[in-house]
């Protein structure tokens, strides 16, 4: 494998956006676990840095705003609810943010906090009964999907977004480099096989889609993959791959 090999995949039109896509503009919902959840490495966390560093003066402004609504609510509450937010806040894009600001803002309004508390217990326990692997990474995982998911996913939806969570945890227990490698090459691959259709369901928003090519460019050329090690996986194997649980 040569560097040549690499950047000529992270180049490749696998990595740059499809044209012309057929975005909707009308009621969206925030999406599945970003893939970072996928592949812990620095190559991630400092993709993760560097936009929330860029995104910075925008980001400040839409928390102060945040803050001076969650203003009149009493202090305790309004404490927690700012505290929610700050770790809703890294989890989420911006554009995903400015979306589910006027939710988060009409949930601190109107629950309790007794009930947030409980419904992080109720999705714990689901958690406890996928015998996930047990790892710290996948510890962690379950830590930051129970603290997220009750905020962001409305009851019809939330266990079936804890079945796929726990799906994506078992798929991803493996996070040495040859696991990664891997999950990577799978996941590049899946992106190649979609359809337009299925790539703006799967993203929403065009943003949230070049975040995306934006983060598996920076872990291609970490991980030194090349097209060889991308197109040597079939369809069959992608569909086994995601149905592994």
């Amino acid at each position: 494998m040569t560097d040549d090999d690499t950047d000529a995949l992270a180049s490749s039109n696998l990595l740059k956006p499809r044209s012309s896509l057929p975005w909707k503009a009308g009621k969206r919902r925030i999406g599945g676990w970003p893939v970072s959840a996928f592949i812990n490495c620095p190559a991630a966390r400092e993709h993760q840095e560097r936009i929330l560093r860029e995104e910075g003066a925008v980001r400040a402004a839409l928390r102060d705003s945040i803050e001076g609504e969650l203003a009149s609510l009493p202090a305790v509450q309004a404490r927690f609810w700012f505290g929610e937010y700050r770790f809703i806040e890294k989890r989420l894009s911006f554009h995903q943010l400015t979306f589910y600001a006027p939710a988060f803002l009409c949930l601190a309004r109107l629950m309790p906090r007794k009930m947030v508390v409980c419904r992080r217990l109720v999705v714990r326990k689901y958690l406890e009964q996928g015998n996930l692997p047990q790892s710290r990474f996948i510890a962690r995982l379950c830590r930051q999907f129970v603290r997220l998911s009750v905020l962001i996913h409305p009851d019809e939806r939330l266990f079936a977004a804890a079945d796929q969570f726990i799906g994506m945890a078992r798929r991803s227990a493996d996070q040495t480099r040859a696991g990664n490698r891997f999950r990577l090459a799978m996941l590049l691959r899946t992106l190649h096989l979609m359809s337009d259709q299925e790539i703006c369901a799967r993203y929403q928003t065009e943003d949230d889609y070049l975040r995306e090519l934006s983060l598996l460019g920076a872990l291609v050329r970490y991980y030194r993959l090349t097209a060889e090690d991308v197109f040597r996986l079939s369809a069959a194997d992608i569909r086994s791959f995601w149905k592994k649980t």
